[in-house]
């Protein structure tokens, strides 16, 4: 089976001046989901599970409006509202899964390809720690 999806690495560092001095500079990494392949990365990874308990696990009810409406639809809707379309093309989605059950995801990025395979759009999803 081949996938689009993958698991990217890197560092996030912030620094502030004011009011007082802070720094910070971690590793942390993200998956990057095609929309399309959740349920198959979670009957195929162990580790990874979709709207469960796991190690790593990913929760619909985490994105977009909250509900059971599908995350791909919902995307969807808001493309159809920018008068953008990308009929059928892939949705990928660039996350922080649940650790341990545990979600501090305070950004995910959807990049929207049209049916050609060219990027069409790009959506930014903010949270904060009340959700």
């Amino acid at each position: 089976m081949r996938v689009a999806s993958a698991i990217y690495a890197g560092h996030v560092m912030h620094r502030r001046v004011r009011p007082r001095r802070h720094k910070l500079n971690y590793r942390l990494f993200m998956l990057l989901l095609d929309l399309d392949e959740i349920d198959a990365l979670a009957h195929r990874l162990r580790f990874f599970s979709r709207n469960r308990h796991n190690l790593f696990s990913f929760r619909d009810a985490d994105y977009g409006a909250g509900d059971t409406t599908p995350l791909r639809s919902q995307v969807e809707r808001h493309l159809r509202a920018a008068d953008l379309a990308i009929e059928g093309g892939t949705i990928r989605l660039l996350t922080m899964p649940r650790v341990l059950g545990f979600a501090f995801n305070p950004l995910s990025v959807y990049f929207c390809y049209d049916a050609s395979g060219e990027l069409a759009a790009i959506i930014y999803e903010v949270n904060n720690t009340f959700g």
